[in-house]
C-alpha cells in the first residue's frame, strides 16, 4: 500500500508542472480523458476501464482493476480567424502542439475489495489561440473610412479537476460512487482592435495577464449490470463553483461601444469575473453480444448556457461620449456576451477483443457547436465549434501487471460565419477549427501477479 501511495503521489506532482493551453472538443470540454476514453468516441458511461472513469462514472472504480495509469496526450488543433469576407485578412494561430497528462489511481479499502478509494488528476477543458495582427473590418464604414482595423486575438484557457473518490459495489448488479470535485481554472484573452489611421480609435479587451481561480463540486455515478450482456450508467455533475478571477486593469484596458454613441470603458483597477463550469448529465448503455466483443452508446448533456451565455466582467467603468469623448455615466458592471447554448452529445464505441494481449477499439461522437452563427463575433478568441469526432485505439497486455495503450482522435472542420453577430449587424467573420490528437497510455496493475 505505501509502494502504491508512493507512486500516485509521484505521478500528480509530475504532471502538476505541465498545464498546457489545450483546446477541446464538446464545446471546450475534452470528448473523453486518457487513451480509452478518446478511442471509445467519449461513450464509457456504462462500460468502466482505467481510472479515468473518476471523472466520466465515478461507480465504475470499484469495477477496475486496482491500478494506477498515466496518459499523455499531443493535441494538435488548427485554429482560423477569417475577415477575407469583410475585406481583411485571415491567420491560423497559435502552438501545433499541446500536451495533455492525466493520472489517477485506485486500491481497496476492505478485505473484501467491494469498497475502494482512488482519484486523479485530469485536465477536463481547455482552449487557446494566438493569431499574428491582422487586417479585419473597417469599423469606420459609417464614417466613410473603408480601412480595415487591425485584430489582435489571443486566448489561453485551462481547467484541472482533482477527483478523490469513493465506491462502492453494493451487489452483484449495483455500485455507486461519489467523487469530490477540487478545480483550478485560469483564464486570460485579448480580443482588441485598433484604428490604423488614428490611434485613438479602439475597441475591445485586454485581459491578457493570466489569472487563476479555485473551484469545487461532486460527481455522483451508478453502473447497473443487468446481465453478462448489458449494463447501465448514469453520472451526474453538479455546477462547479469557482470563486472570482480578478484582473488588474489599466485605464482603457477594456472599452466597449454601446450602440447608442456611448461606450464603455475601465479604469485603473481591480475588475472580477466569475465563470462556474457547467453541470452535466451523461447515460450510457455498454452490450456485450460476445465475449470478446463490447458495444457501449452514450447520451451526455452539458448545461453551457447557463455558465457562459453571458458574463459579467465587474469593476468601476466611465460611460464616455464616442462623439466628445466626454464621461456620461458610470457602470459598475460590463456583460460579455459569448451567446453559448446548451450542448448535447451522442457518442458510441465498440471494443474487440482480438487475442489475449491485444485489444481494438474505436469511436465516434457527435456534439453540437454552442457557438452559432449570431455569436460569432463573440467568440473570435473561443473557437469551440468542433462536432464530429472519429477515434481510434489499441492496447497491449504486457508482462508483470503492466499495460500499453494508444490512440488517435480526428476532429474533424468545422466553419461558422457570422450573421447578426456584432450589435445587429452581419461581421462576416469566420471561425474555424480541425483537431488532431495521439495519446499514450501507460499503466499498472497491483493486483497482477
Amino acid at each position: 500500500m505505501r509502494q502504491f501511495l508512493s507512486g500516485a503521489i509521484v505521478l500528480l506532482a509530475a504532471i502538476a508542472f505541465m498545464a498546457p493551453k489545450a483546446n477541446a472538443t464538446n464545446g471546450h470540454q475534452l470528448m473523453g480523458v486518457g487513451a480509452y476514453a478518446n478511442a471509445m468516441g467519449g461513450a464509457v458511461t456504462a462500460a468502466p476501464y482505467d481510472t479515468t472513469t473518476a471523472v466520466s462514472n465515478p461507480a465504475g472504480m470499484v469495477l477496475i482493476d486496482k491500478k494506477a495509469d498515466f496518459n499523455f496526450e499531443g493535441f494538435m488543433p488548427t485554429r482560423t480567424a477569417d475577415f477575407k469576407g469583410a475585406g481583411g485578412q485571415d491567420n491560423q494561430g497559435g502552438s501545433p502542439l499541446y500536451l495533455v497528462p492525466a493520472a489517477g489511481w485506485v486500491g481497496p479499502v476492505n478485505d473484501t475489495g467491494d469498497l475502494v478509494f482512488g482519484g486523479g488528476m485530469f485536465l477536463v477543458s481547455g482552449m487557446g489561440v494566438d493569431y499574428d495582427t491582422i487586417n479585419s473590418i473597417p469599423f469606420s464604414a459609417a464614417y466613410g473610412d473603408y480601412t480595415p482595423w487591425k485584430a489582435n486575438l489571443y486566448s489561453q484557457y485551462q481547467f484541472w479537476k482533482l477527483a478523490p473518490t469513493l465506491a462502492k459495489k453494493v451487489n452483484d448488479n449495483l455500485s455507486v460512487g461519489v467523487a469530490l470535485n477540487i478545480d483550478y481554472q485560469q483564464m486570460a484573452f485579448k480580443n482588441w482592435f485598433t484604428d490604423p489611421n488614428n490611434s485613438a480609435n479602439y475597441m475591445g479587451a485586454d485581459l491578457s495577464r493570466a489569472v487563476g481561480t479555485l473551484g469545487y463540486g461532486v460527481t455522483v455515478g451508478a453502473v447497473y449490470k443487468v446481465n453478462d450482456m448489458i449494463s447501465f450508467g448514469a453520472t451526474y455533475i453538479s455546477e462547479q463553483n469557482f470563486g472570482d478571477m480578478e484582473y488588474r486593469l489599466s485605464a482603457g484596458d477594456v472599452a466597449f461601444p454601446t450602440g447608442q454613441g456611448t461606450a464603455i470603458v475601465s479604469g485603473d483597477g481591480t475588475y472580477k469575473m466569475k465563470m462556474n463550469f457547467p453541470q452535466q448529465i451523461a447515460i450510457g448503455l455498454a452490450l456485450k453480444p460476445m465475449e470478446n466483443l463490447k458495444i457501449t452508446a452514450d447520451y451526455k448533456w452539458i448545461n453551457f448556457k447557463k455558465t457562459h451565455e453571458s458574463i459579467d466582467l465587474k469593476g468601476d467603468y466611465a460611460v464616455v461620449s464616442q462623439t466628445t469623448g466626454q464621461m456620461v455615466g458610470a457602470a459598475s458592471a460590463l456583460p460579455l456576451a459569448f451567446g453559448w447554448d446548451d450542448v448535447s452529445v451522442i457518442a458510441v464505441g465498440a471494443e474487440l477483443k482480438a487475442t489475449d494481449g491485444v485489444t481494438l477499439r474505436a469511436g465516434y461522437n457527435h456534439g453540437n457547436s454552442p457557438i452559432k452563427e449570431e455569436d460569432v463575433f463573440n467568440n473570435l478568441v473561443f473557437p469551440a465549434i468542433v462536432e464530429d469526432h472519429l477515434g481510434l485505439g489499441v492496447d497491449f497486455k504486457l508482462a508483470h501487471g503492466w499495460g500499453l495503450g494508444l490512440s488517435y482522435v480526428k476532429a474533424f472542420k468545422k466553419e461558422i460565419t457570422g450573421s447578426g453577430d456584432l450589435m445587429g449587424q452581419t461581421s462576416g467573420a469566420k471561425i474555424a477549427l480541425e483537431e488532431t490528437s495521439f495519446i499514450l497510455a501507460i499503466s499498472y496493475n497491483y493486483g497482477a501477479k
